[in-house]
């Protein structure tokens, strides 16, 4: 949804993005997001690909458009939303911006989907994201 909300109405948001499904048009076809067919719908169907393209995050990116600031969280030991939906969603945002809004990755070879980093380490990550957002909404320490 945060993918959904940013690209439909940049102007809002700045936003702190994690573990996201971003590409509908291929999710179903990486790891175990094959599951949520039932649920999401499929390209494979043509009546489910036109409302998927139709609010897709990555397909809804349009070059020239002044995005907000936006961290994307994800990595590899994901099984449920695979990272190349932060991967590509990054770069895409990226080339497509004319804001100088930051657009950063947030990626680690050990985060997954479920909380099982070592306490410390999720809280460096939890600090990173508050420091991110009390930096773009202009919150002082």
């Amino acid at each position: 949804m945060v993918g959904v909300a940013v690209t439909q109405r940049p102007e809002l948001f700045c936003a702190v993005c994690m573990v996201p499904i971003l590409d509908m048009l291929r999710y179903h076809l990486f790891d175990n997001a094959r599951m949520w067919k039932d649920e999401f719908g499929s390209s494979d169907d043509p009546a489910d690909f036109a409302a998927l393209a139709d609010y897709s995050p990555y397909h809804r990116v349009r070059n020239g458009v002044a995005y907000p600031a936006i961290m994307i969280v994800s990595g590899d030991a994901d099984q449920n939303c695979n990272p190349m939906h932060a991967r590509k969603m990054t770069a895409r945002l990226q080339a497509a911006t004319v804001s100088r809004n930051p657009i950063v990755l947030d990626y680690s070879v050990a985060r997954g989907h479920a909380p099982v980093l070592p306490l410390s380490t999720r809280i460096d990550a939890l600090t990173d994201r508050m420091a991110f957002l009390c930096d773009q909404l202009g919150l002082s320490a």
